[in-house]
């Protein structure tokens, strides 16, 4: 029994480590309806294995992309969405048809209200997440961001995502900088609603059973943008936002999870907390500009990143960062309450005279 306590701590500090910020390297940003058709030439360059999880798949591109690549003999796994809003389209049980004559490994997941997750891990290198279906509209018309990152030891841990997804298996994922419906979503979401400065969100759903609009009323700043919403917050609407995007200072939450109570406590789901100001620049960029063209009107007193700031190239590639000192704090202060805990615990399990 003893033990106990000691188990407890420790699984408490892992969940806050998993919902803290990682710092990563962004290789590409892909904004819809721009270049995030790209997505199909990632998969056609893979080498050894593809898995993806997708809510809806109707764009037959990627579907022959998919194919082509297990012919290769690439093992190729797509987890998909046994629920969707409103019915699987006819569409994408024939492309799921396709997908599986055709050696592509097939799982209709329904042990999930929706599996709503938007990835790709490629030969356990690179990893695409963000918040757009692989659909026509997803691909041509909708507004959201695919993230490019090549970093094995993340592609690893989201691709044991999806095989779990695959497989049935749902253990208690604890990936720093990871968030996963419904295990850790509600902290890590909390934590960067959280963090003091100007506040950017576009953010598809904002609902109230959330319970995340109050520390988005009591910023001095923010700027929403929307497409649907049942709170009384100050947002520009544009029915084809998809993007799920939180910009805090330096911090950065990208990934399918709306501010919503089934999107956090009861889908699968998966998002990343990164630290990397000059991902958050462009993204605060990119609101801004969404929320100007559908009619908001921010100040001309916009916090901004210092024009010393390195750029973002022209393929969205970021620079490598220099971690702020407030995340340096961060990480110390957190350390030291995790230390405290665990002296705690030892203290209290003490040998008494």
């Amino acid at each position: 029994m003893r033990l106990l306590p000691l188990l407890l701590a420790l699984a408490v500090a892992g969940l806050l480590l998993a919902a803290s910020p990682i710092r990563l390297e962004v290789d590409a940003v892909l904004v819809s309806p721009i270049n995030t058709t790209k997505i199909v030439d990632y998969v056609k360059a893979a080498k050894k294995a593809v898995y993806a999880e997708v809510y809806v798949f109707t764009y037959k591109p990627l579907a022959d992309a998919l194919v082509d690549a297990a012919r290769r003999g690439v093992d190729v796994y797509v987890v998909l969405s046994a629920r969707v809003y409103g019915g699987v389209p006819q569409q994408a049980k024939e492309l799921a048809a396709y997908l599986q004559d055709n050696g592509v490994k097939v799982k209709w997941n329904k042990d999930f209200p929706n599996v709503h997750t938007k990835l790709y891990v490629i030969d356990n290198e690179t990893v695409i997440i963000g918040n757009i279906n692989p659909t026509a509209s997803g691909f041509t018309r909708n507004k959201g961001v695919m993230l490019v990152i090549r970093n094995a030891t993340l592609a690893r841990q989201l691709a044991t995502i999806v095989l779990n997804d695959y497989r049935g298996v749902y253990p208690r994922y604890n990936y720093p900088g990871v968030l996963v419906s419904p295990i850790n979503s509600q902290v890590g979401l909390e934590w960067i609603l959280s963090q003091p400065g100007d506040l950017y969100v576009a953010m598809e759903q904002i609902y109230m059973d959330s319970g995340f609009v109050p520390l988005i009323l009591q910023r001095q700043r923010y700027y929403a943008m929307v497409a649907r919403t049942d709170a009384d917050i100050n947002a520009a609407v544009d029915d084809n936002l998809v993007a799920k995007i939180i910009v805090v200072g330096d911090y950065v939450y990208v990934g399918s999870i709306n501010l919503g109570y089934y999107s956090i406590q009861r889908n699968r789901e998966v998002g990343l907390l990164i630290y990397n100001p000059n991902l958050a620049q462009r993204l605060r960029g990119l609101i801004l500009q969404w929320y100007t063209e559908a009619g908001g009107q921010p100040p001309a007193t916009v916090t901004t990143a210092p024009e010393t700031a390195a750029p973002m190239t022209t393929d969205g590639a970021a620079p490598a960062a220099t971690p702020a000192t407030d995340y340096k704090i961060h990480i110390v202060v957190w350390l030291v309450i995790i230390i405290a805990a665990l002296l705690f615990v030892i203290w209290m399990n003490r040998k008494k005279p």
